[in-house]
């Protein structure tokens, strides 16, 4: 996650990540980027077996929801059930691909750097 998070320093003023359950078995990574215009982006991935867990929140300086991405099982309307994304601070539900950190990173990353 780290080595991911390093290619965007450009738009991060910092993050801290912390890694937690029993490797091999569930293995749990948290972290929190703060970017340079004071967003900030809650990272939750949750390893356990063939199961991959995801919660990616960018929200604003007033912790406003931005956009959320996450494979909570719970739109199983979406054609791309269970991967979908919240969009804006009512966190309106619409269909979307897998996504991972990078791809996160890469969509949040232009957005800062045209401010």
């Amino acid at each position: 996650m780290k080595e991911i998070i390093e290619e965007f320093t450009s738009v991060i003023l910092r993050f801290t990540v912390h890694r937690e359950g029993i490797k091999g078995v569930k293995e749990i990574e948290r972290c929190q980027i703060i970017f340079i215009d004071a967003t900030r982006l809650v990272v939750y991935q949750s390893v356990q077996g063939t199961k991959f867990k995801y919660s990616y929140q960018w929200m604003d300086s007033e912790n406003r929801t931005l956009y959320r991405w996450d494979n909570t099982p719970h739109f199983p309307q979406f054609s791309t059930f269970p991967f979908h994304r919240h969009v804006g601070e009512f966190e309106i539900a619409e269909p979307f691909e897998q996504v991972d950190l990078k791809v996160v990173l890469e969509f949040i990353s232009p957005q800062l750097s045209a401010t």
